[in-house]
């Protein structure tokens, strides 16, 4: 993406900034902020017209562009500045913190991160659109979860992999279960576990629940997703009409019989995790919580109201959950489908724990 936007606009000088702490993120299995600087200059000191900062790691505390871009306007304060980030992050840019000010100090230079992507003016006015530049690029879809797994090692700088193999980095003894979710998900569905994973460490942190619970829940909470029929029912016992008849609820219910009755997972709480994490429950445990909003907040999630979770979540997984449960219901009874008993029953437990009862 950095050497597209550089070969299109000319650019005579590139600034690679690992950051501190994104706002967007908890530290949850990432490497420090030593370690990733380095990893940077492994892979972008072969271009000379690069530059890696640690601007933002000495500045430490949570990083937002803004304050970056006015220490780099100071330091070039008769430059043009470009920022350039990945067209995902157009979606959600004026969430930004003081994003109007961020157009005022840079070009915002956006690459494609999906075919046949193609930006959204509509919000933004005439001056403002100016400030944006698009480089339609031939994108390459990858995560970077799944280049922190290891799924995508070709990818990877070799001066990088080697740095992440002689520190142990990114390996969090997850190996084995991702051995079994190999053979039973096509690679979508891999992506989207690893994304929950991830998130639900992150939550988990902030909550106060454990992060390696929470990591492997998240992880196994999709296992049994992309199963046959005949596979759910092998390990779904005393299913209701209502169950029997929703095949969306299917993989949450065999997937903790799986689990169990392999004995690849023996502790309750995260068995519990997983068989909630589609329709909620009342009296959910705090990581069963964390694993059902995991779910709806994952980087990978693209749906249009994703914005408006991830940012409850910041504060409450509780209105987090009453606000995707009232979103849940509200989408299965328009559509005339079956809503479980337990995701009602959830909807009502949040409005008693909020006390928004009316």
């Amino acid at each position: 993406m950095l050497q597209t936007a550089a070969e299109t606009l000319g650019f005579e000088k590139l600034i690679v900034i690992p950051s501190c702490i994104p706002p967007h993120k908890l530290a949850g299995k990432l490497a420090s902020g030593t370690q990733r600087l380095e990893m940077c200059r492994l892979a972008f000191g072969k271009d000379p017209r690069c530059e890696v900062s640690a601007i933002e790691l000495e500045r430490s505390g949570k990083s937002y562009t803004v304050d970056t871009l006015n220490e780099i306007k100071k330091i070039y304060p008769d430059d043009e500045l470009y920022f350039i980030i990945g067209s995902d992050m157009l979606r959600t840019f004026q969430q930004w913190v003081r994003w109007e000010e961020i157009l005022s100090l840079a070009k915002i230079c956006a690459a494609s991160r999906e075919n046949g992507y193609r930006p959204d003016w509509s919000a933004y006015t005439p001056e403002q659109r100016e400030r944006f530049v698009f480089i339609d690029a031939e994108p390459l879809e990858v995560s970077s979860t799944e280049l922190r797994s290891g799924q995508k090692a070709d990818l990877i700088d070799p001066d990088v992999a080697r740095y992440i193999k002689e520190n142990n980095l990114y390996d969090d003894g997850l190996s084995e279960y991702r051995k079994i979710l190999e053979e039973k998900l096509d690679d979508y569905r891999l992506d989207h576990s690893e994304c929950v994973s991830e998130c639900a460490a992150v939550l988990a942190e902030k909550y106060g629940a454990d992060p390696e619970k929470a990591r492997l829940a998240g992880l196994m909470h999709d296992v049994m997703k992309n199963a046959s029929a005949q596979e759910h029912f092998s390990y779904m016992n005393n299913i209701s009409a209502v169950e029997l008849n929703n095949p969306k609820v299917w993989h949450q219910i065999s997937g903790e019989g799986f689990l169990r009755e392999n004995k690849i997972i023996t502790d309750e709480e995260i068995l519990g995790a997983v068989r909630w994490h589609t329709t909620g429950k009342a009296d959910m445990t705090l990581l069963e919580k964390i694993v059902y909003v995991a779910d709806f907040i994952s980087a990978d999630r693209k749906y249009s109201d994703v914005a408006v979770v991830r940012r409850l979540a910041e504060t409450s997984l509780e209105q987090a959950m009453l606000y995707t449960t009232r979103y849940t219901i509200n989408k299965l009874a328009g559509n005339d489908m079956l809503i479980h008993p337990a995701t009602v029953e959830c909807y009502n437990d949040m409005l008693l724990q909020k006390g928004q009862v009316k």
